[in-house]
């Protein structure tokens, strides 16, 4: 019954709720509710596109300078709303659920770019929506007085609307079959790939834009770019891409079998979340050095360091993360979707390798098991064994291990006592672990108490500091875990390498607001790009290396992120497979490219050959794993 009364509600003809005496202002009030009918996409669209330039030059040269994309973003949001006023019928109720859709999601872009210097993607709606809640704990970014009341504004529009009774004047075997009319007009245009290169290239907008979402979102603005990646969401076929094309790709590439010194070490891989040196800010000084065990395990003979070119900023640690242990590239992924999201059956990686060498592989994430689809995805890449946040704790409740938080999250004291457990568990075969640590994640605001450095730079505002300071003392822990990791291979008997890596730069306050303020971004680095995609790594080991084309001992090497363990194989004589040998050629025509770069590839063919193998491995006919 309450249902019916729900649907009576709703769908009971138009009136007007208060009829004031006045006629006139009983016209006055019908008239302002049949014209917010009428005006409500063009009110979105304004009050979206102004908060996501956030900048009034900006959104005026959008409206001046590519007009047929607004015209585009208008057509698609009128053509939106004609279908929710038909299925609400009652106009109060469509410009309340249609209004407060573009204000939520332009609350979302607006903190998800001042937080991660990255804009909110379709993908994320069904990515990251079932960890909403630990999600919320990272919004610290304070919303701007002006955009609240265009945000709000569109409640004062649904009861302006309320109160003058507008709604659709037609009965529902009208309005429902107009609706699916409306909609399937709207999908003839794109139901091919051809369809909709042809009618996005019509309104100056292309597929290839998603390649670069920041020069995406900055053309083509929130909506016109939204539509663009919703369009391109399944990975493109790259062209000329066949079985020939694969196999000539893979041509004279063969399988590498083990060297005879190889002792099936045991492997540590460690992605620490925004590991990066602070000290690069441009004159900023600390009253000691953040980075002290990382920089003397450099400067140790045999030790390999340096650059390691990432394809996230502020955010995004899966991009890495997935390039690391595949080999494959993002770059030509949805910019900004989970790469997980593809791996849905059995696929070969770095880490399936050594699986298939009988080691035993596990993971470990002091975070939630269902962040970023790595619970489902790892076993398909030869992870068998996962620990989460809640197998850590489970472990501190048995008193296996002490379980410390520290800046809010489980401490890297901890993750690397946890590696230590797990690493002894089993001690009869090798072991390859793979660990994200979690405690030096943003925010940075209000995240320690104390500090045990100091900061100095008289250019950073409050705010900046203070994301700085937050940032420094996290990082310093990162750097004591790595100190006590590198004590652990040193105490160990068996044959034992430590690969160490920074996933992405930290935010360090909105509007890249440390970098710009330090003169980072106005041309104090020497390469903003470089600057921005680099990441410190190293690699250690307990035993001899051999000689390494990929890495090599000292720490001026640069790398792209899907080289690292090819490397790594070089150094301790593993195995390789025919995909590996790509990558190898393929790193000596280009050591470090990734489309962030933003420069021309020295060899794009190698590049293009990189992008059609990922796609035939994740969304193609895997022809690659026919030619084994």
């Amino acid at each position: 019954m309450k249902l019916i009364r729900i649907l009576k509600f709703l769908y009971t003809p138009p009136h007007m709720p208060w009829k004031p005496k006045n006629k006139v202002l009983r016209i006055a009030i019908s008239l302002c509710g049949w014209a917010v009918l009428l005006l409500l996409p063009l009110y979105c669209f304004l009050m979206t596109e102004y908060i996501h330039f956030a900048n009034k030059a900006k959104f005026a040269t959008f409206l001046l300078e590519r007009q047929p994309v607004v015209l585009f973003d208008l057509g698609v949001l009128y053509l939106l709303w004609l279908i929710v006023l038909c299925v609400c019928k009652k106009g109060w109720l469509a410009t309340a659920l249609y209004g407060g859709l573009w204000g939520a999601v332009s609350v979302v872009n607006y903190l998800k770019y001042a937080m991660t210097g990255d804009y909110f993607y379709p993908w994320d709606m069904f990515a990251q929506t079932g960890n909403a809640g630990e999600l919320l704990q990272f919004i610290t970014v304070p919303f701007p007085l002006l955009y609240i009341c265009l945000v709000l504004f569109v409640a004062v529009l649904a009861v302006l609307v309320y109160l003058s009774g507008a709604s659709v004047p037609t009965r529902w075997f009208i309005r429902y079959p107009i609706a699916v009319i409306v909609a399937i007009c709207c999908l003839i245009p794109v139901s091919t790939p051809k369809k909709i290169t042809y009618f996005l290239n019509e309104y100056s907008l292309y597929l290839e834009d998603m390649a670069l979402q920041t020069s995406n979102y900055q053309n083509n603005g929130f909506v016109g770019a939204f539509v663009v990646n919703i369009l391109s969401s399944n990975v493109q076929a790259p062209d000329g891409y066949s079985e020939d094309a694969v196999q000539t790709l893979m041509s004279g590439l063969e399988a590498q079998q083990a060297s005879e010194s190889f002792s099936a070490p045991d492997i540590i891989l460690v992605l620490s979340e925004s590991f990066w040196d602070p000290t690069k800010l441009p004159n900023t000084t600390f009253s000691e050095d953040p980075l002290k065990n990382y920089r003397a395990l450099c400067a140790q003979e045999g030790v390999i360091s340096g650059s390691f070119y990432t394809t996230g900023f502020g955010g995004g640690t899966v991009r890495p993360e997935f390039e690391v242990l595949t080999g494959m590239t993002t770059d030509y992924l949805p910019s900004g979707s989970v790469p997980w999201q593809y791996i849905t059956k059995p696929t070969d990686s770095y880490v399936s390798i050594y699986k298939s060498l009988g080691y035993r592989t596990l993971a470990v994430h002091p975070y939630t098991s269902s962040f970023y689809s790595r619970k489902a995805a790892y076993p398909m890449i030869g992870i068998d064994s996962l620990y989460f946040e809640d197998e850590l704790y489970a472990l501190g409740r048995e008193g296996a291990l002490e379980v410390h938080i520290d800046g809010k999250q489980i401490s890297d004291r901890t993750f690397a006592e946890a590696i230590q457990y797990y690493m002894e568990q089993d001690t009869n075969g090798p072991t390859f672990v793979f660990g994200i640590s979690m405690e030096n994640h943003q925010p940075y605001q209000n995240k320690y108490k104390e500090f045990a450095i100091t900061v100095e730079n008289d250019a950073f505002d409050e705010t900046v500091m203070e994301s700085v300071m937050n940032f420094t003392q996290g990082v310093s822990h990162a750097d004591a875990c790595l100190g006590a990791l590198v004590e652990y291979v040193q105490s160990r008997d068996r044959d034992t390498i430590l690969i160490w890596f920074g996933d992405h730069l930290p935010t360090l306050g909105s509007g890249f607001g440390a970098y710009q303020q330090s003169g980072v971004l106005d041309g104090a680095a020497t390469d903003v790009f470089r600057y921005l995609y680099a990441t410190p790594f190293a690699v250690y080991a307990n035993f001899e290396l051999q000689e390494s084309d990929i890495l090599r001992v000292g720490s001026d090497n640069e790398i792209a992120s899907y080289h690292l363990l090819n490397g790594v194989a070089e150094l301790i004589g593993a195995p390789k497979s025919a995909y590996m040998a790509y990558l190898e050629e393929y790193y000596h025509k280009d050591p470090n490219y990734n489309v962030r770069l933003q420069r021309e590839a020295l060899d794009a063919a190698y590049v293009e050959g990189h992008r059609m193998l990922t796609y035939d491995i994740v969304a193609g006919a895997r022809y690659l794993y026919r030619s084994k």
